[in-house]
């Protein structure tokens, strides 16, 4: 077969084709777009729907979250004691305990105790001893310091703290210390410090 007997014959099976192919009709065509008009306005519908769920599936968790968390501040929150003070205990005005007791610490581990005493110590301090001996204001803590140092050489030294409450704070003190006679000794004791309007009031040491 000839190349143009060959293109006519592919050209006759084209419109033999196409002539075989039934024109929808103008009912067939309604009948499409409305078709198509419904699956749109389903699909619509369809995602409306899925919409609506997510904001209150959204909505519900937020409302748990809220009632979790009101259970959680209610639960925090101390019983209604029967024998409790109404009003809670305070070291007043001025620096607060934890600030007093964090700048002792420093200082202490700075080598500056002495800076943290004529810092923070009131005139009229209270330093209590272990076994009682009490000394009155800054002079007595300077004349029992004056002592203890001419009779101990510090080796080495460190704070531990502040452990702090409304009042006042604690701090650990670990020492290795040696005697004039050559004799060292390892040491660990607690102060326990009471403010008052952003000064140190007392002092009590306990081993």
């Amino acid at each position: 077969m000839s190349k143009k007997h060959k293109k006519e014959a592919e050209e006759t099976a084209v419109a033999t084709l196409e002539d075989a192919t039934p024109t929808p009709s103008k009912k067939d065509r309604k009948a499409a777009r409305e078709a198509a008009k419904l699956a749109e306005r389903s699909a619509a519908k369809a995602a409306e729907k899925v919409a609506k769920e997510a904001a209150r599936t959204e909505k519900d968790a937020a409302k748990a979250a809220r009632k979790a968390a009101k259970q959680a501040e209610k639960d925090a929150r101390p019983p209604a004691f029967k024998h409790l003070r109404k009003k809670k205990l305070s070291s007043g005005k001025g620096a607060t305990p934890r600030e007093i007791g964090e700048s002792l610490v420093a200082l202490f581990n700075a080598g500056k105790a002495d800076e943290a005493e004529s810092t923070w110590y009131h005139r009229k301090i209270e330093s209590i001893e272990a076994d009682g001996s009490v000394f009155d204001g800054v002079k007595g803590v300077a004349e029992k310091s004056a002592w203890w140092t001419s009779n101990h050489t510090i080796v080495s030294a460190k704070a531990e703290g502040p452990f702090v409450c409304s009042t006042g704070f604690t701090v650990i003190f670990s020492m290795t210390v040696e005697t004039k006679d050559g004799k060292r000794t390892d040491m660990r004791e607690s102060g326990v410090y009471t403010v008052e309007n952003g000064r140190i009031v007392r002092e009590q040491f306990m081993y």
